[in-house]
């Protein structure tokens, strides 16, 4: 897994990252009872996700995954599942029927983009087939109308070209931030199906960048290293138990935020990790209280690649990616498996605010063998997410080991 130091909260399209100034407000829409029950399950689903990435990551490695895109890219491939293919999968995923996953992601999808026009936010969707191969019409024409996915035909016998394709979509979409998502198209490629996520998003309170100074933090291993430590003195919503101190951030008009969280006493950020569950969350949300903090943080910039076979496969999903037993009949009349999940994330935070990116693809292969103030200071390895107010959504989340590494 790789990460480079420069850090996250979700990806960008253009090549120009400046940010934006955007006076339209789009009419806001509301998240239906079904979209709040599949957000919930998401996060489940995310927490488990996470703490299975983060217990196969080397000792202070930083961790960041959008469980969300995950989710997405998913949702899409259990279309095209039948049998015990796809019940073990909306079982991991804990969505419900397919019918309700689909309808709840598209009403996200509506709400999200609307949530808040001081925040930008992209989340697209897109399938690439073998293009000799078309997939079932019902399959495509689900897809398309729930998750708005671009549906194109490839000739991955130019695996070169076909994949120049696909991540240059994914580097529009995510404004240049993950340049690309598709490292190999093997012989028996069948199809592509691909999340991509973009957040930009400014501070309501702003740090002054003329008061950022270098200051020490101190990693998991005892050590320490300079970081540009970003302060500010405002009273925020915050949390703190025997467990944990959390403190919110609010993004534009408060809709998007960020939750940054240290362990209490010689707690390491793993521990807090490994005891966080959507209800101790949920706990934490709710009992927040405003409080003047004097709020020291660092910049960071940071990226990850992950393969997540193992991690699903840990939390169950086993019969996907069986070449011999997976059950994709929904999608074709051919013996197809789900050969690789690749999960690429992206944030950075500074003293406007948190520009961050993700993409999901879930590739899909046919066998052809078998057809006074009180002080905050996050001077220590820590975690943080990032959601929408209204539904709780967990857009991203992440374990900061060293924002220098």
């Amino acid at each position: 897994m790789k990460r480079i130091i420069s850090f996250l909260i979700l990806t960008a399209l253009l090549t120009n990252c400046s940010w934006f100034d955007n006076n339209e407000e789009p009419k806001k829409k509301d998240f239906d009872i079904k979209s709040l029950e599949v957000l919930s399950a998401t996060d489940r689903f995310g927490w488990d996700l996470f703490k299975s990435v983060n217990s196969d990551a080397d000792h202070g490695e930083n961790v960041v995954i959008s469980s969300l895109s995950v989710a997405q890219a998913l949702g899409m491939t259990t279309n095209g599942a039948a049998g015990e293919t796809l019940d073990q999968m909306l079982t991991v995923m804990d969505f419900g029927g397919a019918t309700t996953m689909n309808e709840a992601f598209k009403n996200i999808r509506e709400v999200l983009l609307s949530a808040d026009s001081k925040v930008e936010i992209e989340m697209a969707n897109s399938v690439w087939y073998k293009e000799s191969l078309p997939a079932k019409e019902s399959f495509s024409e689900t897809v398309k109308e729930y998750y708005d996915a671009a549906f194109r035909g490839v000739d991955f016998s130019d695996k070169e070209g076909a994949k120049e394709l696909i991540n240059s979509w994914v580097n529009e979409k995510t404004r240049g931030k993950i340049p690309a998502i598709i490292d190999e198209i093997s012989d028996q490629q069948y199809m592509f199906l691909v999340n991509a996520v973009y957040f930009l998003g400014k501070w309501q309170y702003q740090f002054k960048e003329s008061a950022t100074k270098d200051e020490s933090f101190k990693l998991s291993d005892g050590t320490t290293v300079q970081v540009p430590m970003m302060n500010q003195e405002q009273d925020l919503d915050y949390y703190a138990d025997d467990e944990l101190r959390a403190v919110k951030l609010p993004y534009g008009n408060g809709s998007f935020y960020m939750i940054v969280a240290l362990p209490s006493g010689e707690a390491s950020v793993n521990d807090l990790v490994n005891n966080i569950t959507s209800e101790k969350w949920a706990s934490i949300l709710e009992n927040m209280n405003e409080q003047s903090i004097g709020l020291f943080m660092p910049r960071f910039e940071v990226e990850c690649k992950y393969l997540l076979n193992d991690p699903l496969i840990t939390m169950g999903m086993e019969l996907p990616f069986s070449e011999f037993v997976a059950d994709f009949s929904n999608m074709i009349d051919a013996p197809v498996f789900i050969s690789k999940v690749n999960h690429k994330t992206y944030i950075k935070v500074d003293e406007e605010g948190t520009e961050a990116a993700a993409a999901t693809s879930v590739g899909m292969e046919l066998n052809m063998v078998n057809p006074g103030p009180m002080v905050f200071r996050v001077d220590r390895p820590f975690f943080f997410a990032i959601a929408e107010k209204e539904s709780g959504a967990i857009l991203f989340s992440g374990k900061i080991e060293n924002p220098l590494e």
